[in-house]
């Protein structure tokens, strides 16, 4: 019998020449040496190919898949195809890990047999300083989840809506055999987390700070988005759609439908608020749509808020005429 790696670190590689030194050393100098690096390069046009060949050369357990771009959830997904360990975990090539990363996780898994494993993370650099939501977010504690309850998702911290502070078993992705969305460029950890973690029979949460998150990256895809209010809520109903459909058709929502429209509430009117009123009307449409579409029985609220918006600009425009 064929001795499997205990943990498989995918790292998909994009223009990170700058950052993927600081991402190798930290994972070839794991404390836990029976593991297997699975870098993709995504048709990266840097240095990153190069460097990570010279790493190559240094470490055996390194592993290069070569592909034409196609975006971080394709360059994720060709690593899962390939991934043998008995844990998968995910890194980002412009974050780095603890030294006792993947030792902590094996030994948690090996103790608890959970399906997932959700760990915290450190925020850098401090300045500018990190938003108090990212801290929350980032600041785990100990406790498990058996069976799959909402609020590993919605109310604990790390449950979402990030993939890079979770470890999953193989045996788990190879049962629900869910691959993260390539149709989407913003959110497709979100709609991972949300397609994988309610199969779970034991999710464990731990508070161990087990990965450095680079939060703040003037060249990255997610502060491009940030700059962009109205493409980011355009992404943001897209991805509540894709979710809201896979719940559906898993018959999630029958059995947490109060727990899941609450989230979704909260997930997009706040967002949509912040536009004026037309473009609120526009966006509540698209929204009521998913709502009819799939029997949510909140959308009588979000009905009644769109009609508000529209009495209160007619009666505007009246004034105005």
């Amino acid at each position: 019998m064929e001795k499997r790696p205990k943990v498989s670190v995918i790292i998909p590689v994009y223009n990170v020449e700058k950052y993927i030194r600081q991402c190798l050393e930290s994972v070839i100098h794991q404390s836990l040496l029976d593991i297997e690096i699975i870098v993709v390069n995504d048709g990266s046009p840097d240095k990153s190919p190069g460097i990570v060949r010279e790493y190559m050369e240094k470490d055996q357990r390194i592993y290069l898949i070569e592909k034409e771009n196609g975006g971080l959830s394709s360059a994720r997904n060709a690593g899962m195809r390939v991934a043998s360990g008995q844990m998968v975990m995910f890194l980002d090539s412009d974050d780095y890990l603890a030294k006792n990363a993947c030792e902590k996780i094996y030994e948690v898994y090996k103790n608890t047999h959970a399906d997932v494993i959700i760990y915290g993370a450190n925020l850098f650099p401090e300045n500018p300083k990190p938003d108090d939501w990212l801290r929350k977010k980032t600041d785990t504690r100990d406790i498990i989840y058996r069976p799959f309850r909402p609020a590993a998702l919605i109310k604990e911290a790390g449950g979402s809506p990030f993939a890079w502070n979770k470890a999953y078993s193989a045996r788990f992705l190879h049962s629900v055999k869910v691959e993260f969305c390539e149709k989407v460029k913003y959110g497709e950890d979100l709609i991972f987390c949300f397609q994988t973690l309610p199969a779970a029979k034991k999710i464990q949460f731990i508070r161990d700070r087990l990965y450095f998150y680079r939060w703040c990256r003037p060249d990255s895809l997610m502060n491009t988005v940030s700059m962009e209010k109205r493409r980011l809520l355009e992404y943001h109903i897209r991805n509540l759609h894709i979710i809201t459909r896979y719940w559906y058709r898993k018959r999630w929502l029958k059995e947490w439908r109060v727990s899941f429209e609450v989230w979704f509430l909260y997930f997009i009117l706040p967002d949509i608020m912040k536009f004026g009123t037309r473009e609120r009307i526009t966006f509540l449409n698209q929204v009521l749509c998913i709502m009819k579409k799939y029997h949510l029985r909140s959308r009588g609220l979000v009905k009644g808020l769109k009609y508000s918006m529209e009495f209160w600009n007619k009666l505007r425009n009246r004034k105005q005429s």
